[in-house]
């Protein structure tokens, strides 16, 4: 597929891909960190470093420009926070982690929560009787689930990390103020304020691998780079820092387009528009929401927990 023929709202389509599981593929110039600048004179490549984190469904994708040291920062610090955002999307779709299995929820009203990705069907347990509202007209339940806490600024950073390794390297000049941002020698921060990341629900869609798509504009409006990832039935939206940002003369433009809905009419009207939630995740202080649930249901089995045994 030729990326560059697709546009967004006067963004042109760089970079697109699939990932899921399957054989291996590996992007990146071997043996030169595009994070810390560093070669294997100095720095280690031993370990696959992964150009989207498996815990967002990603067993393929490598990069081989991500030296080990830099690997290892970035799973210590900023990812483990966009594990923590995403959790209630992945464990709503069964989304595999690195360890291939789908992930449980729980929190202080849900004992445990998992879908079984080959079937379907979700398992929930109950702390409180009332956690769920069950809209027995509409065949549905719906309640809210809880996040852990994670820092926004650090989840956003993530999601830029993701957008600058999945990009080829004849972008990674324009990519720089992002690159000097994430690299762990430098130390810099950076102040994106607001720092939008858009969340969209498209009911009725479940993809069954990790969807990626990267756009570029050059023009004298904020944003000039926008970053896609979809997982299931949720995906995410957010700008990625450039070079052109810091340009005299550019303006502010506040608005993120939306990513068009491709579902047939049929099925929009089966199922229900897309929802869009923008969020502004500039904070460096902890944070946790809820996540609001709905799911549509065919049958609901209620069970009991055993009885213990007394002696």
């Amino acid at each position: 597929m030729n990326v560059e023929d697709e546009s967004l709202d006067g963004f042109r389509l760089i970079e697109a891909g699939i990932v899921g599981a399957g054989h291996k593929h590996y992007i990146g110039e071997r043996f030169i960190c595009r994070f810390c600048g560093l070669g294997r004179e100095s720095v280690t490549f031993k370990n696959k470093a992964h150009a989207i984190p498996e815990f967002l469904g990603n067993h393929q994708l490598i990069l081989n420009s991500e030296c080990d040291s830099c690997n290892k920062h970035f799973g210590n610090t900023i990812e483990p926070h966009l594990e923590k955002y995403t959790h209630p999307f992945r464990a709503l779709n069964g989304i595999t982690n690195k360890s291939r299995k789908t992930p449980k929820h729980s929190d202080e009203k849900i004992g445990a929560f998992q879908m079984d990705r080959h079937t379907n069907n979700i398992s929930i347990t109950l702390n409180v009787d009332d956690a769920l509202v069950h809209h027995e007209d509409r065949n549905h339940v719906s309640w809210e689930m809880q996040r852990k806490h994670f820092v926004p600024y650090m989840a956003y950073k993530a999601l830029c990390k993701i957008a600058v390794s999945v990009a080829h390297e004849r972008y990674l000049p324009l990519l720089k103020p992002t690159l000097e941002w994430l690299n762990p020698l430098t130390n810099r921060e950076m102040s994106i304020n607001p720092a939008i990341v858009i969340e969209t629900l498209t009911p009725g869609t479940r993809y069954t691998s990790c969807v990626y798509r990267l756009y570029l504009r050059n023009t004298n409006t904020i944003p000039h780079c926008l970053f896609w990832i979809a997982f299931g039935s949720f995906s995410l939206m957010t700008l990625v820092p450039t070079g052109l940002d810091f340009k005299a003369g550019v303006a502010l433009q506040s608005e993120l387009p939306y990513m068009p809905d491709t579902r047939s009419e049929e099925d929009i009207a089966i199922y229900g528009h897309q929802l869009h939630i923008e969020r502004d995740f500039s904070s460096k202080e902890p944070i946790s929401f809820p996540h609001e649930v709905h799911i549509q249901f065919e049958a609901v089995k209620k069970t009991s927990p055993p009885k213990k045994e007394t002696t």
